[in-house]
């Protein structure tokens, strides 16, 4: 039976961080990023403090659309994101599928060092929490539907060990289970990973299940202002918006449009 894109994307990454592992052994990486003194800023406050808390991503390539932006300069995305008002920013790293890497994410934290930034990777390994805190993330991106409960929650207790906070991803109520009672955002994606379709009326069906007290985000889907709208009023603290602003002629002002229909 063919892969779908989800199982494609996981094969892809179980061989690419056995590679890094091999070239660099993990405890060397454990020792490094527990030598990083930069204190980790809060995407989870940054989040919650703003009438419209908009995550906007880097992103320059996807399996589903194709190219988005393939020559977007992360740098000048990362500034005109802090300057319009983001509460933090996505930055893609996986490369084969989207094009990304944790140069992109050095560069935005270089760029925009009062900005909390999320790294957006497919992680299966406490390899890519290490690179993560190097490279200067402020907070992971854990998706329940790539791991088992047991290994989503020592990721999730690992990374809050480094200082980074953990955005989990939920596409159902049965991955709802495995959420982690500390986890510092959960996230409700309308994108389904297995064909890449979207319909913001999944966040809509899973609002009400969540944790009252978590930091909720919908992520993927939201198209135009009207969709942010439609989900505030649902009740989300926040939302991930990427191809909607990196396929804008400048992804800024477009983030503006986007927090002034929230307001």
């Amino acid at each position: 039976m063919k892969k779908n894109i989800l199982e494609r994307i996981a094969a892809t990454k179980r061989i690419e961080v056995e590679a890094l592992k091999k070239s660099v052994a993990t405890e060397k990486m454990r020792e490094a990023a527990g030598e990083v003194k930069r204190v980790a800023l809060s995407l989870r406050d940054s989040v919650r403090d703003r009438e419209v808390g908009i995550i906007a991503e880097h992103k320059r390539r996807s399996p589903s659309k194709g190219e988005i932006a393939p020559m977007s300069d992360v740098a000048y995305i990362a500034e005109t994101y802090a300057m319009n008002g983001a509460a933090g920013m996505s930055v893609l790293t996986d490369t084969p599928y989207f094009g990304g890497s944790l140069t992109d994410l050095t560069v935005a934290r270089t760029t925009a060092p009062w900005l909390p930034i999320l790294r957006k990777e497919f992680i299966i390994d406490e390899f890519q929490l290490y690179q993560a805190r190097i490279a200067g993330a402020d907070a992971v991106l854990l998706i329940a539907s790539m791991i088992d409960a047991d290994l989503l929650s020592r990721l999730n207790g690992e990374a809050h060990a480094l200082g980074l906070q953990t955005l989990v991803e939920i596409h159902s109520a049965e991955e709802l289970k495995s959420l982690p009672g500390d986890a510092d955002l959960v996230g409700i994606n309308n994108r389904d990973l297995t064909s890449f379709s979207t319909d913001i009326s999944n966040s809509e069906r899973f609002i009400k299940s969540l944790p009252a007290e978590m930091v909720k985000i919908a992520e993927s889907g939201i198209k135009r202002p009207s969709d942010l709208r439609r989900l505030k009023e649902a009740g989300f603290d926040g939302f991930l918006i990427g191809e909607a602003l990196m396929s804008a002629p400048e992804p800024g002002v477009r983030l503006e449009d986007f927090i002034a229909a929230g307001l």
